[in-house]
């Protein structure tokens, strides 16, 4: 071998042994020089979707029944499966009034970050200054697809402090054949025209017939029945002072109280059906999910009252920020994850509680059935809100709940002393004295 030739290989063993030096020493954590001089770095790289990030904790209250809190416990999992950065605490409050959980976990140095809230209560949260707007979170097309009569409810000062989740209206439901008996497609619009038609149908049915079912069991649902009427939606929703035409509701359900179907559609269901099957029963106010969870057959016995004016109660839901969240933009990615469209059908498809969404509502869906999509004509219906809760709504809702709990429920007559009663006492006006000559009717 020349001397040439020597020098050649031994210079490139020695370039071979430097190159595999510096690969040795260049391992992941050690420190990096940089190119033009310095402090090097001790910093470790950053590591994928791996444990090296500090997990965030969002903690989050609901309240619901444990069949649908179990549906949210999976969906969380899913959810910290997708981030595994997140950690998802959360917390059924269904004993509880929302604000005194919230106090609770305030005081206790816990905070929710997010809160599941009816939608009577945000603006009342929002007012008192314990939450964050979410306009961040609605914006754009997203903001155009919800339904008006639920971002209503949440907005307050301009802006939206709670995104709406789903709802649960109450609607007016009436008997077709008794309506077509009377001579009448469409369900009646003003009390002088359900007056008209109660007459026709007393001529026709000597046997006798209920011209409504009266639920006084419950707050809310005897607020809407208050509002069967569109002139009386606004006032009724609105917990105004009863107007005449109220008066004149109530007034009329005492002198026919014999004849009145007193049944709780949430857990008298069958009843109430067998009622309007036997066609006994002219009208009856329930809840969208009492509907939902009708058969076909059941459904044609019915049609749905005043689908061009705003319904009573809502009865939505909203997801809420807390102002004492510090993990804001955590927060704001798991709201709009859970209630994107696909995520609202999923659950109307196992609960039945409608979408916030026009468009899970319209379009090409108009023809699915009923278990699959939300018929169409509750778009109509939820296309603005009959009112808004004012600062006082909250104090007037709880002197109804306290009025309405004094009628003694279902099982007490609804006398014309206690219409009178009733009236006088939201009103706050001294009650009228009751005819002497009003007698109710017998009972077929």
């Amino acid at each position: 071998m020349s001397r040439r030739k020597a020098v050649i290989l031994l210079l490139s063993g020695f370039t071979l042994c430097a190159a595999l030096l510096i690969s040795l020493s260049s391992k992941p954590g050690s420190p990096i020089t940089p190119s033009g001089g310095g402090t090097p770095s001790s910093q470790a790289p950053e590591v994928v979707n791996g444990d090296d990030h500090e997990r965030t904790t969002l903690s989050i209250a609901v309240s619901m029944d444990e069949a649908e809190f179990q549906y949210w416990v999976k969906g969380n999992e899913s959810y910290q499966q997708s981030h595994p950065n997140v950690s998802i605490e959360l917390t059924n409050i269904h004993a509880k009034d929302a604000d005194e959980a919230r106090k609770e976990a305030s005081e206790s140095g816990e905070p929710f970050d997010i809160m599941l809230l009816d939608d009577d209560r945000v603006r009342e949260f929002a007012m008192l200054g314990y939450l964050l707007p979410v306009d961040e979170i609605v914006t754009g097309d997203s903001a155009a697809d919800l339904l008006e009569a639920l971002t209503g409810m949440v907005k307050w000062n301009g802006s939206l402090w709670g995104v709406p989740v789903d709802s649960n209206p109450t609607l007016n439901v009436w008997s077709k054949k008794l309506l077509k008996a009377a001579g009448d497609q469409e369900p009646p619009t003003t009390m002088n025209a359900f007056k008209s038609i109660v007459s026709t149908l007393t001529a026709l049915k000597p046997d006798g017939f209920s011209p409504f079912n009266l639920n006084t069991a419950d707050a809310r649902d005897l607020s809407a029945w208050l509002g069967l009427f569109p002139e009386n939606a606004a006032a009724a929703a609105g917990l105004s002072p009863f107007n005449a035409s109220q008066q004149q509701q109530l007034q009329f359900a005492a002198e026919h109280a014999r004849q009145l179907a007193r049944f709780d559609p949430l857990t008298q269901r069958i009843g109430l059906l067998h009622a309007f099957r036997s066609e006994t029963l002219l009208g009856a106010t329930i809840p969208w999910s009492v509907y939902f969870a009708m058969t076909d057959e059941e459904r044609a016995l019915l049609t749905v009252g005043s689908q061009n004016s705003p319904v009573v109660r809502t009865n939505g839901r909203s997801f809420v920020l807390t102002a004492e969240t510090d993990k804001l933009a955590e927060a704001r990615e798991w709201i709009q994850d859970m209630t994107g469209s696909n995520e609202q059908l999923d659950r109307y498809r196992i609960f039945g509680r409608l979408p916030a969404r026009v468009s899970v509502m319209t379009g090409e869906f108009v023809y699915n059935e009923i278990a699959d999509r939300p018929p169409h004509f509750l778009a109509r219906m939820l296309q603005a809100a009959a009112a808004v809760p004012d600062p006082p709504w909250r104090e007037r809702w709880a002197r109804w709940s306290a009025l309405c709990a004094s009628l003694g429920g279902n099982g007490k007559e609804f006398l014309p002393e206690t219409a009178a009663g009733l009236i006088s006492a939201w009103n706050e006006a001294p009650p009228e004295p009751a005819k002497n000559d009003a007698e109710a009717p017998s009972s077929a």
